[in-house]
C-alpha cells in the first residue's frame, strides 16, 4: 500500500515540475484520486451524447441511400470507425472501472491506479468532445426530402359486419407475420375488397412501425407492364423514360424500390397475373422486409402471382345485409309488417353484395307505397340479362337502380358517364357542359336553365349511388366517378345493341382498326390516350359523338377521315396537337359542337359556312389568328369561346348572333374592349353568360354604367392583364394590376357580384365597395391595403376569404365590429401578411360561427390567431367555434397563442402546426372535451412540439396521441407540402 501512495505522490510531483504546472491540473489530478467516479460519470455522459450524434448520422445516411442510392463519404466512414473505436473504450473501461470498485471496499484505496485511471478517461473525453465536434459539420447536406410514405386513403362506407372485421384482422395478422410475403385479396366486384384494404393501408401508415412505405397502385382491366411500372414510378416520385425498353424501365424501379427499404406494395383491382421481374418490383423475402398485396375479382390471379396466403372476401350474411339495407332505405317506412316483409326479400335478392343493398336500397329509400314495393322485388327477380356467372347476376341487380332512374333522359346522362375512362375523377361542370351540348337535356330553356337540370340529375345519380361524388386536394371543383362494376354494366349493355366503342384511357397508340367501327356506332369514345393520328374512313352513317380529347395526334388527321361520318354532331378534338382541321370538317353539315379548347399549334380552320346548324364552337388557348371563313353563317350558335387567342377585335367580324347565349373573349391579346358598346351586343338578346376582360378601370366603369351586364345569368369581368393560369367562377370580377385611383363607377359595383379577386393592385387601402352578396373573397400582393373592411362591410353572404402578401395589412377589420358581421365565413386563408400581429379580435371571433378551416402560413410578426388584449382566461368566456374542423399554422416563429383564453372547438378533425417555435399551448387543449377527442381525427407536427404540447396538455395529449403523426423537420425544410396545406377548398380553381 505504501508503494501504491508513493506512486501517486511522485506522479503529482512530475506534473509541479515539469513546466505544466497549474491549480487547475493540481485539482484535477487530486479530484481523480479522491473521487474518480466523477470523472468517469462525466466521461458517461459525453458517451451517451456521442451515440445520439451517431445514431442521428445513420438516420440521414439511410435517407440518402434510400432517396438517392448515396453511399457515405470516405470523411463520414472514417468519424463512424472513430465513433465505433470509442465504443470499444468505453466497454473495456467498464472492466477497469469494475475492479476500481472492487479496491473502494479496502480500507485504503489504490490511489495511483486512480489517478492513472482519471488521466487516461480525461484523455478519451477529449478524443470524444473532437468527435461530437467534427459531428456538427456534416450538417444537413447529407439529408434529402424524402416523399410522402403513402397517403391516407378515404375509405367512404365503413367496414360492414362482422365477417368484414373477421377478415381485417386475419390481413392484418398475415401482414405481421414474416414468413407470408405476397398477400391475395380475392373477391367479386363490388364486395368491398377496396374499402377494406384501404383501412388496412390506413392503419400501416398511423401505425407507422412495420414498413418504410406503403405505395398504393390501382390497376385495372386493360393494364400491362408498362402501366403498371408507370403508376408504380408515380407513386414514388421516379420519373420514366416511355422510350426506355421495358427491361430497362424494370431496372431503374427495381433499384428505386430497394432503396425505399421496407416497402408495403398494395395493387388494387389486378385483372391478370404479371411477373414482378418484368415489372420491376423485388421478389418480397425476409431479408428485405418488403410485402405486396394484390386486390382481384379472380382467384386465378392470386395463383399467378404466386401469392403466399389467398383470402376470399364473401358477401355479407343475411343478417349483415338485412342490416345495411335497413340503414340505406330507412327504418321509419319498415314500420309496416307487409313493407318490412317485401324489404327483407328484395335485400336477399341483393345477394349480400354491399354495392347491391346501397344502390337497390336507395332506389326504395323512404317509399311509402306498398304497391311499388311489390313492384320493385317482381322487377328484381325478374331481370331479363342472361350472362353466365356471378359477375352478370350482380350486372342484373345493378341495371335494376339503373331502370329505376327517373326517366329516358336521366339514363342517357347516366350512360354518358361510361365514355370516361375507368377510375377517372370526371369534373361536375365538364360533365354537364357536355350533357347540354350532346342534346340529353331535352326540354326548352337557355344554357343556364339546362345546367340547372343538368345539376338535377347529377345529384339524382349520386344519391342513387350510381356515381361517387369526389373531392381532390388543392380543388374546390367537385368530381364524380363511376365504380368500375357499374361502369361495365352500362358498356356491357351498350355493346350488346352495338351503340358505343369505348376505349378511353387505355393508352392506345394506334386508333381502332376498320372493323371495329361497325355502322350501328352512335358514339365513340378515344379520349385519353397515346394516339398519334386518325386514319381510316370509317363508315358509321348513324355515329353522332366522337371523343378525341387528350391525344398527341402529332401525325394528323387523314383527310377523309370524316367521309363517312356525315351525322356527326359533336366533335372534341381539344388537348390535341392538330395544326389544322382537314377540309372535309365543312362538310358535317349536321355538326352541333366543335371544341378545339388548348389545341395549341391550330392555326388554320376550314371555311364554316356549311355549319349552320352549329351550336358550340370553342377556339379557346389556340394559336389561330383571324376568324375562319364563313363565321357569318353560323346564325344559330349559341356558345362561343375565343378566350386567350391571337384573335384581332374579333367581335367586329362576327354578324348578329341572335341565339347567342355564352360568350366568352378573356385574354384575346389583340382585342380591347374599351368600345364593346360598338359591338351591339343588346342586339344578342339571349345572351346570359359573358366574359370579357377591360384594360382599364374607365372601360370597367363605361360598360357598367351601360347596365348590360344586368341581362346577364353569368358573368366574369377582368380588369387589367389577367394570367392564362387564372380561373374564374360565377358573377366574378378580378383586378389585376389596376390601379385604383381611378375609383369605382359611381353607377356601383354589380351588386350580383359572388366572387372578387383583387391581385398587384397597388394603390387600394381598404374595400369600401363590396357586394352584399359576395361569397369569396381573394386579395394578394397588394402594398398598400391597410385593412379589408370598414364597419359599413358586414359581409352578411362572405363564405371564404383569402389574403395573401399584404405587407401593409395590420388588421382585417377597422372600427367598431357589427355583432351580425362574418355569419357565413367557412374559410379563412392567411399567407405572407407580415405587418399582422394578430388576425381576429375576440369580438370578431365570437361572430364566426360558421368558420370550417382556417389556415395561416409565413406571416413572421403574428402573435395571436385570436387577440384577448387585456382579457385574460379568467374574466372572459370562451371563444366557441362550433364547426371548425380545420386549423394549419405554418412558419409563424412569434406566434404564442392561438387564443389567450379558453376555446371550444367540438367539430375540430384536424391540427397542423409546423415552424411555430413558440406555440407552447393549444387553447382547446386547456379544458378538454369528450367531443373534441372524438372528433380529431389527425394532429401533424414536430415531435419536438408534440412533446412541449404534452408536458403543458399532459391529459389531451395522451388521450390524442394516436393521432399523431410526426412531420420531421429535416423533411419539412425540404419541402413543405408534406403537411399538405391544401384543401378541398384552398384555391378559386379551377372550375
Amino acid at each position: 500500500m505504501s508503494v501504491e501512495i508513493i506512486g501517486a505522490v511522485v506522479s503529482l510531483a512530475r506534473c509541479l515540475c515539469g513546466g505544466s504546472f497549474s491549480s487547475e491540473l493540481i485539482s484535477k489530478q487530486c479530484s481523480h484520486m479522491r473521487k474518480p467516479e466523477i470523472v468517469v460519470q462525466i466521461f458517461e455522459d459525453k458517451i451517451k451524447i456521442l451515440t445520439a450524434r451517431e445514431a442521428d448520422l445513420r438516420i440521414k445516411l439511410r435517407q440518402e441511400k434510400i432517396r438517392w442510392g448515396k453511399d457515405p463519404t470516405a470523411e463520414v466512414n472514417l468519424w463512424l470507425d472513430n465513433f465505433q473505436k470509442m465504443k470499444d473504450v468505453q466497454a473495456s473501461l467498464e472492466e477497469k472501472i469494475n475492479g476500481e470498485k472492487s479496491r473502494l471496499c479496502r480500507c485504503f484505496p489504490n490511489y495511483y491506479h486512480r489517478l492513472k485511471l482519471g488521466n487516461y478517461v480525461t484523455k478519451k473525453m477529449d478524443e470524444v468532445d473532437k468527435l461530437i465536434e467534427q459531428s456538427n459539420f456534416f450538417g444537413s447536406s447529407l439529408v434529402n426530402m424524402l416523399p410522402g410514405r403513402g397517403k391516407i386513403l378515404p375509405t367512404g362506407h365503413a367496414l360492414v359486419g362482422e365477417m368484414a372485421k373477421t377478415i381485417s384482422l386475419r390481413i392484418w395478422k398475415y401482414i405481421i407475420d414474416t414468413d407470408i410475403l405476397i398477400i391475395g385479396v380475392y373477391g367479386m366486384g363490388g364486395v368491398g375488397k377496396t374499402t377494406l384494404i384501404k383501412e388496412i393501408n390506413n392503419k400501416l401508415l398511423k401505425e407507422n412501425t412495420h414498413f418504410d412505405d406503403v405505395i398504393w397502385v390501382t390497376a385495372s382491366k386493360d393494364s400491362n407492364v408498362q402501366k403498371l411500372q408507370k403508376d408504380i414510378a408515380k407513386e414514388i416520385g421516379l420519373p420514366l423514360d416511355d422510350e426506355d425498353s421495358e427491361l430497362t424501365r424494370a431496372s431503374v424501379l427495381f433499384n428505386a424500390l430497394l432503396r425505399r427499404g421496407r416497402f408495403f406494395l398494395i395493387i388494387d383491382d389486378l385483372w391478370e397475373a404479371f411477373s414482378l421481374e418484368d415489372i420491376g418490383i423485388p421478389t418480397p423475402t425476409n431479408i428485405n422486409g418488403c410485402k405486396l398485396l394484390i386486390t382481384t375479382r379472380l382467384s386465378s390471379v392470386c395463383r399467378g402471382m404466386e401469392t403466399t396466403k389467398e383470402i376470399e372476401v364473401r358477401v355479407l350474411s343475411e343478417k349483415e345485409a338485412w342490416d345495411l339495407f335497413k340503414q340505406k332505405v330507412g327504418e321509419e317506412v319498415l314500420s309496416s309488417k307487409i313493407v318490412c316483409d317485401l324489404a327483407k326479400e328484395i335485400a336477399k335478392e341483393c345477394g349480400g353484395l354491399p354495392l347491391a343493398l346501397i344502390t337497390v336500397g336507395l332506389a326504395v329509400r323512404k317509399e311509402n307505397n306498398i304497391k311499388s314495393w311489390d313492384i320493385a322485388l317482381s322487377e328484381l327477380r325478374n331481370s331479363t340479362e342472361n350472362i353466365e356467372g356471378m359477375q352478370n347476376k350482380v350486372f342484373a341487380r345493378l341495371r335494376f337502380s339503373y331502370d329505376r332512374l327517373k326517366n329516358d333522359t336521366t339514363r342517357a346522362c347516366f350512360r354518358y358517364c361510361a365514355l370516361y375512362p375507368e377510375d377517372h375523377l370526371i369534373e361536375t361542370n365538364e360533365l354537364i357542359k357536355y350533357w347540354v351540348w350532346e342534346g340529353l337535356l331535352s326540354g326548352n330553356g337557355n344554357h343556364i336553365v339546362k345546367t340547372q337540370m343538368g345539376d338535377m340529375i347529377l345529384n339524382e345519380l349520386k344519391n342513387a349511388c350510381l356515381l361517387e361524388s369526389v373531392y381532390q386536394d388543392g380543388s374546390s371543383n367537385e368530381y364524380v366517378k363511376m365504380h368500375d362494376l357499374i361502369r361495365d354494366m352500362v358498356i356491357a349493355f351498350t355493346r350488346a345493341n352495338s351503340t358505343f366503342m369505348v376505349k378511353s384511357g387505355q393508352g392506345l397508340r394506334d386508333p381502332p382498326g376498320v372493323t371495329e367501327w361497325t355502322p350501328d356506332l352512335e358514339r365513340v369514345s378515344l379520349m385519353r390516350n397515346d394516339l398519334s393520328g386518325l386514319c381510316y374512313e370509317p363508315r358509321c352513317p348513324k355515329l353522332c359523338t366522337l371523343l378525341v380529347q387528350y391525344n398527341s395526334i402529332s401525325k394528323g388527321i387523314s383527310p377523309t377521315f370524316f367521309e363517312h361520318i356525315q351525322n356527326l354532331k359533336l366533335l372534341d378534338l381539344s388537348y390535341t396537337g392538330i395544326d389544322k382541321l382537314p377540309d372535309l370538317v365543312s362538310n358535317l353539315e349536321s355538326l352541333h359542337t366543335l371544341l378545339l379548347r388548348s389545341c395549341w399549334n391550330l392555326s388554320y380552320v376550314p371555311t364554316l359556312e356549311k355549319l349552320v346548324e352549329l351550336r358550340v364552337l370553342d377556339f379557346s388557348f389556340t394559336s389561330i389568328n383571324c376568324m375562319p371563313d364563313g363565321m357569318e353563317m353560323l346564325v344559330n350558335l349559341q356558345y362561343l369561346d375565343l378566350s386567350f387567342t391571337n384573335l384581332r377585335n374579333p367581335l367586329f367580324e362576327l354578324p348578329d348572333y341572335m341565339f347567342l347565349e355564352c360568350l366568352f373573349i378573356i385574354g384575346t391579346s389583340q382585342f380591347h374592349c374599351e368600345s364593346l358598346p360598338v359591338f351591339n351586343l343588346e342586339k344578342c338578346r339571349n345572351l346570359v353568360a359573358l366574359q370579357v376582360n377591360f384594360r382599364h378601370m374607365k372601360d370597367f366603369n363605361h360598360y357598367i354604367k351601360s347596365g348590360h351586364w344586368r341581362l346577364l345569368k353569368n358573368f366574369s369581368f377582368l380588369i387589367g392583364h389577367p394570367i392564362p393560369s387564372m380561373h374564374t367562377g360565377k358573377n366574378y370580377i378580378g383586378f389585376f394590376g389596376v390601379d385604383f385611383s381611378e375609383t369605382i363607377s359611381k353607377y356601383g359595383f354589380p351588386e350580383r357580384t359572388l366572387e372578387l379577386e383583387i391581385c398587384y393592385c397597388p394603390s387600394i387601402k381598404y374595400l369600401p365597395f363590396l357586394s352584399s352578396r359576395l361569397q369569396r373573397l381573394k386579395i394578394k400582393f397588394c402594398d398598400e391595403m391597410e385593412c379589408i373592411a370598414t364597419e359599413h362591410n358586414i359581409f352578411p353572404n362572405l363564405e371564404w376569404l383569402e389574403i395573401e402578401s399584404l405587407k401593409n395589412l395590420s388588421l382585417l377589420y377597422r372600427r367598431f365590429l357589427r355583432a351580425d358581421a362574418f355569419p357565413r365565413l367557412k374559410i379563412l386563408h392567411v399567407k405572407s401578411c407580415n405587418n399582422l400581429k394578430n388576425l381576429l379580435s375576440f369580438e370578431m371571433a365570437q361572430c364566426l360561427k360558421s368558420l370550417v378551416e382556417i389556415i395561416i402560413e409565413e406571416c413572421e410578426k403574428i402573435e395571436e390567431v385570436i387577440s384577448t388584449g387585456e382579457i385574460t382566461q379568467m374574466n372572459h368566456p370562451d371563444v366557441i367555434l362550433p364547426n371548425l374542423r380545420t386549423v394549419k399554422l405554418s412558419c409563424l416563429p412569434k406566434l404564442k397563442h392561438i387564443s389567450g383564453g379558453v376555446m371550444t372547438c367540438d367539430s375540430l378533425s384536424s391540427l397542423e402546426v409546423f415552424k411555430c417555435p413558440d406555440l407552447k399551448t393549444i387553447s382547446f387543449f386547456v379544458q378538454i372535451r369528450e367531443d373534441l377527442i372524438n372528433s380529431v381525427e389527425q394532429i401533424k407536427g414536430s415531435t419536438e412540439w408534440w412533446n412541449t404540447i404534452r408536458r403543458n396538455h399532459g391529459k389531451a395529449a395522451d388521450l390524442l396521441d394516436h393521432v399523431f403523426t410526426n412531420i420531421p423537420k429535416l423533411f419539412a425544410m425540404e419541402d413543405d407540402s408534406i403537411l399538405n396545406y391544401d384543401s378541398r377548398s384552398s384555391s378559386f380553381g379551377p372550375r
